[in-house]
């Protein structure tokens, strides 16, 4: 067995079907990878999707208790068989040369991190950046829809953190201390899925706040200065914050999504700072 693809859930039964069904036909011999997926006590049927899906590959079914996405995969991880893990999520459809391209990436370039191209449901990139096949890539590109590295080398970082309980960062803060390790990351656009989860105006308001939250923990966790600009922590941005948190009169008159995020996102901030 080459590789163990790491999933979990939690209420995601049908975009979860189409996921694991996406992992049938692939362009490698069904004896060379795994799925493990991870489901933190689902209420919606997902248990009775899995016993009756039946694939021809080996699927490892994990019910857990509910204490989010770190946990989840972290438990994954550890019982993972294969040397090589890829992350990703339940609603990201894999194309039937995904694994393929991983694996060969790996062995071209071993102790390395590759972080594959995910195509959104309005069919463009996730990273919208223009980047070149293998091209190296800071630590804020370590996404975990579609990223693969080795069980060693993300065991030894420590896995991910726990105390990222909300939305957002886990990945990326994880990336940072790999970072460190001086693990090299490198865009594979070779390796594609579909991201099949549309977000709604109001959920994403409802994710910002979230990732306020957690951002307000990663730069607890990681004082640098590096840290603290990539998380949108400057005078500029918090200044216009606390302008229109100053007037709500004001802040009820904008209908820009973007500016709406923006002080979502820098609200969970400033509620959770220590």
């Amino acid at each position: 067995m080459q590789i163990s693809i790491v999933i979990g859930t939690f209420n995601q039964k049908a975009v979860l079907e189409t996921t694991l069904k996406s992992f049938i036909n692939q362009s490698i011999p069904v004896s060379e990878y795994e799925l493990i997926v991870v489901d933190s006590t689902s209420t919606d049927g997902t248990d009775r999707m899995i016993e009756s899906l039946k694939p021809p590959y080996r699927l490892n079914y994990l019910r857990v208790e509910n204490k989010g996405k770190s946990v989840a995969r972290n438990i994954g991880i550890e019982q993972a068989k294969a040397s090589l893990i890829l992350i990703t999520d339940a609603d990201m459809e894999a194309t039937p040369n995904l694994l393929e391209e991983h694996l060969k990436a790996h062995k071209e370039q071993p102790f390395s991190v590759f972080e594959g191209m995910t195509i959104n449901p309005d069919k463009k990139p996730y990273i919208k950046q223009k980047l070149k096949a293998l091209q190296k890539l800071p630590w804020g590109y370590f996404l975990t829809g579609n990223l693969s590295l080795s069980k060693k080398i993300i065991t030894q970082c420590g896995l991910f953190d726990v105390n990222f309980s909300g939305y957002g960062w886990e990945d990326i803060e994880l990336g940072y201390r790999l970072s460190l390790m001086k693990i090299p990351l490198y865009y594979l656009p070779s390796a594609v899925n579909f991201h099949n989860h549309p977000v709604t105006a109001g959920d994403m308001l409802k994710r910002k706040y979230e990732m306020g939250k957690s951002a307000a923990y990663f730069y607890k966790k990681h004082p640098h200065l590096e840290v603290k600009l990539f998380l949108g922590i400057n005078p500029i941005a918090m200044g216009i914050f606390y302008f229109l948190k100053t007037f709500p009169a004001l802040r009820k008159l904008i209908r820009n999504q973007y500016l709406l995020e923006e002080y979502n996102y820098r609200l969970g901030l400033v509620e959770n700072q220590p």
